[in-house]
């Protein structure tokens, strides 16, 4: 009779968890953005598993780490360098999944370590399990931790496997929908945000002109541009506006948002007054005259407007093109 209770009683904590899992994974495809579903994941994991430290590490393009970790309810993020032979790379390898005795391992193995956080006053980990994640184009692995010493079963070993699986389509899925979002306002010839994007932004920074941050708007254009397509050929015209979009690009630096509105305009959005914003681009114009072109060198026609409290993104926008013409008539690329 006790074993008949034992099992059921084994069956109904597994109905539990199994319920636990359908409600995490429930909660996490409601988040479609990555930064989102990463923070909601470790938050999550604490319904499946009774565990101090929750890590997350996805591979880099560099082949190293980031690692978002959960450990004593501190979220913490650090970037870890390529590993040779570490526990992280040895689940990906299927080498290590579930260790009760952390430094034993670690001993007989020959490993160092890397720990994840900076906080001297926490425990060091005794028991580790860890899964990867692998869909598309998502790579890393999901790991949960103990300061006890034979915290984890064969059973919470399946069940962090069928959250792995789980989180890995999430991440894909996010991965997607980003891409989506992405190319929706994205330029496809110079990789700067699109006329869409920029009427978003625009009416963002109008919110701010509101509650008293100065922005500026420059909108610009490439004097002659046809010409260079008509004599050098559209190969040629499109490699300028490439190039054009680099510079352009390096103010984001500075905070300044760049956009491609089409053909030969472009507009970029500066959080400063007039005054900062023309020495910033009179930089711009520096670095455009002392560039290579595989053509003669394009003449870049600028209108410079500060937003005003009762501007509409139009009413805006219409100020600066009034100054790119003024410019373009009086055969000058800015007008102070």
């Amino acid at each position: 009779m006790g074993k008949l209770n034992d099992h059921a009683t084994d069956a109904q904590r597994q109905i539990i968890r199994y319920r636990s899992l359908v409600q995490v994974t429930a909660a996490l495809a409601r988040h479609v953005r990555t930064d989102d579903l990463l923070r909601a994941m470790h938050v999550q994991v604490q319904a499946l598993f009774d565990t101090p430290i929750t890590l997350l590490a996805r591979r880099t393009a560099q082949g190293g780490w980031h690692c978002l970790t959960l450990e004593s309810n501190n979220l913490s993020e650090q970037f870890i360098g390529l590993r040779p032979d570490g526990l992280l790379e040895r689940v990906l390898e299927g080498r290590l999944r579930l260790e009760n005795n952390l430094p034993v391992y670690l001993e007989r193995e020959r490993l160092g370590i890397v720990r994840v956080h900076h906080r001297s006053d926490l425990p060091y980990t005794l028991s580790w399990m860890g899964v990867p994640l692998q869909a598309g184009v998502v790579t890393g692995v999901l790991s949960v931790q103990s300061y006890a010493l034979n915290a984890f079963t064969s059973e919470d070993l399946e069940f962090l496997e069928l959250l792995g699986v789980h989180l890995s389509i999430a991440l894909e899925n996010a991965a997607l929908h980003e891409r989506v979002e992405r190319e929706a306002h994205t330029d496809p010839l110079t990789g700067l945000w699109n006329r869409r994007r920029f009427t978003e932004r625009s009416e963002a920074a109008l919110l701010d002109v509101r509650r008293g941050e100065p922005y500026t708007l420059a909108v610009m254009d490439l004097q002659g541009f046809k010409a260079v397509n008509d004599e050098f050929g559209h190969d040629a015209g499109d490699r300028v506006l490439v190039q054009m979009g680099g510079l352009l690009d390096r103010l984001t630096l500075e905070g300044v948002h760049v956009f491609r509105l089409g053909g030969d305009e472009f507009a970029a959005l500066l959080p400063c007054p007039e005054s900062a914003a023309l020495l910033s681009l009179r930089a711009l114009l520096d670095d455009l005259n002392a560039q290579a072109w595989s053509v003669p060198t394009p003449r870049l026609n600028i209108g410079l407007a500060p937003a005003y409290p009762q501007d509409s993104v139009s009413d805006w926008v219409r100020r600066a093109d009034a100054r790119m013409y003024g410019a373009k008539r009086q055969r000058q690329s800015l007008i102070e």
